[in-house]
C-alpha cells in the first residue's frame, strides 16, 4: 500500500509539471532495437503528434541511435534520455502509452492512467516468465502483452499470468521490416560482391553473462559446431560455392565476435555490427537466402518469407532439462532439416546451395498458419487495437 501510494503521488507531482503533451515512451533490449524500434518508426511516420521518448541504458551511445533513426524517418519528435536519471522517471510517469519489451520499471507496478504494453522479443519456443520459474519476480507487468496468432495468446496469457483478453493478436511490429527490402546483410561489411546464396545463423545462448545470468543446454561438446575444426570445415564448402554465412550471436551470450578467428567465407556479427552502420538487423533479412538456427524464435519470425531453415543443434535432451520447452515435442513444430552433427550440416548446406533443394515448403506453410494471424502490416494492426482500447475506455 505504501509503494502505490508512493507511486500514485510522484506521478501526480510529475502531472503537475507535465505540458500535457502526447508523449510516448519506448525502450528494449539491446537498446534502440527490436519490436520498440520498429514501433517507434511507425508512430513517428504515421503519429506526427507524438513526443517519443526513449529511455536508453547505454546513453553513451546516442550518437548512434540518432543515426539508426535518421535512416528510417525525418521525424524531430524525438528524444533519448538515460534511463537510470530523473528525467528517465519523469518521462515514464508522465507517457500515455510505455512500449518496452523486457520490462521497464518494473518494481513501480501498473501506473494509473497509463497504458503499458509488452511487445516481447520473440515467440518462444523455450521456456519463459512464470512457465519457467514460477516465482520469478522479474516478469514484466504491463496494461496488455502482443502475440503473433491465437495459439501463442494461450501460451503468452500463461506465461505472463494474465487473462486472453490482455493479449492482444497483432504480430510482431518488427516483421514489418524483414518484408521490406530495404538494405542488404553484406552491407554491414561494404560488400559489393554477388553470392550464390547468403546464409544467416542466429543460435540461441548456452551461457548468459547479460541480464539474466544462466547456463542453459551444452556449452561444448563432442558436436560444438562451433569449435575451429567445424568451422574450418564449413568454411571450406561455403568457400568453393561462393556462399557467405553470417554468424549473429545473441546479445546474451558469453561468446564475444573476437573469439573467432577470421574466415573468408564466414562472417561473425553481433548487435554492434548494425548499429555501427544505422541498420535494424530485421531490416536485412530479405537479403537471407537460408536461416540456421536452433531453439532460437527467429525461425519463427523467418517464416513469413518463406524461405529454408535448418534446425543445427546436439544438445537436445541437455536444453530440455535444464532451460526446457513450451511443448513437448518442439521439434514437431520446427519445419526445416534437423541437423545435430557436422555431418549431417555439410549435407545440408550441399542439398540447399549447391542442389537448390527445398523439401520443407508445405510444412513451413502449415507451421506458419499456427503461428502466424497476420501475413502483413503487424504496426498497423497493434494500433488499431490500441485504439479500439482508447475509444473503449473514453
Amino acid at each position: 500500500m505504501l509503494k502505490k501510494a508512493l507511486v500514485k503521488s510522484v506521478k501526480f507531482l510529475c502531472q503537475i509539471f507535465s505540458n500535457k503533451e502526447q508523449k510516448i515512451v519506448y525502450h528494449s533490449f539491446p537498446d534502440f532495437s527490436d519490436n520498440s524500434f520498429a514501433t517507434f518508426i511507425f508512430v513517428s511516420e504515421h503519429f506526427k503528434t507524438y513526443k517519443n521518448v526513449w529511455l536508453v541504458d547505454n546513453y553513451a551511445s546516442k550518437e548512434k541511435y540518432l543515426k539508426l533513426a535518421s535512416n528510417y524517418t525525418n521525424s524531430n519528435q524525438l528524444s533519448i534520455v538515460n534511463k537510470k536519471s530523473i528525467i528517465g522517471f519523469y518521462h515514464y510517469f508522465t507517457a500515455t502509452i510505455v512500449f518496452h519489451t523486457h520490462g521497464l520499471y518494473n518494481f513501480l507496478g501498473i501506473i494509473p492512467n497509463q497504458n503499458k504494453f509488452n511487445l516481447w522479443h520473440g515467440m518462444p519456443i523455450k521456456t519463459i516468465g512464470f512457465l519457467d520459474d514460477p516465482n520469478n519476480k522479474n516478469v514484466p507487468f504491463s496494461n496488455y502483452h502482443t502475440a503473433t496468432s491465437s495459439f501463442y495468446q494461450e501460451i503468452l496469457a500463461k506465461a505472463f499470468n494474465v487473462s486472453e483478453e490482455k493479449i492482444l493478436i497483432n504480430g510482431q511490429t518488427r516483421n514489418d521490416f524483414l518484408l521490406e527490402d530495404k538494405f542488404s546483410i553484406h552491407q554491414l561489411f561494404n560488400d559489393e560482391k554477388e553470392y550464390k546464396k547468403t546464409l544467416l545463423w542466429m543460435p540461441t545462448f548456452r551461457k548468459s553473462v547479460v541480464v539474466d545470468h544462466r547456463i542453459d543446454g551444452e556449452i561444448e561438446g563432442e558436436n560444438d559446431f562451433f569449435n575451429e575444426p567445424s568451422l574450418d570445415s564449413i568454411n571450406s564448402l561455403l568457400e568453393a560455392e561462393n556462399a557467405m554465412c553470417y554468424v549473429k550471436l545473441h546479445p546474451m551470450d558469453y561468446r564475444k565476435i573476437g573469439d573467432f578467428k577470421n574466415y573468408s567465407n564466414i562472417r561473425f556479427i553481433d548487435n554492434s555490427s548494425f548499429e555501427d552502420k544505422g541498420i535494424n538487423m530485421y531490416s536485412t533479412f530479405k537479403s537471407v537466402d537460408i536461416l540456421l538456427t536452433d531453439f532460437s524464435s527467429i525461425y519463427i519470425d523467418f517464416l513469413l518469407l518463406d524461405r529454408p531453415i535448418g534446425f543445427v543443434f546436439s544438445d537436445y535432451e541437455a536444453f530440455k532439462n535444464s532451460r526446457g520447452f513450451l511443448f513437448s515435442d518442439p521439434i514437431k513444430y520446427m519445419p526445416g532439416e534437423i541437423i545435430t552433427t557436422l555431418q549431417m550440416l555439410e549435407g545440408f548446406l550441399q542439398n540447399t546451395i549447391v542442389d537448390n533443394q527445398d523439401l520443407y515448403s508445405e510444412k513451413r506453410k502449415e507451421i506458419k498458419n499456427i503461428f502466424h494471424k497476420y501475413d502483413n502490416n503487424f504496426s498497423q494492426i497493434l494500433f488499431e487495437k490500441i485504439n479500439a482500447i482508447t475509444n473503449s475506455t473514453n
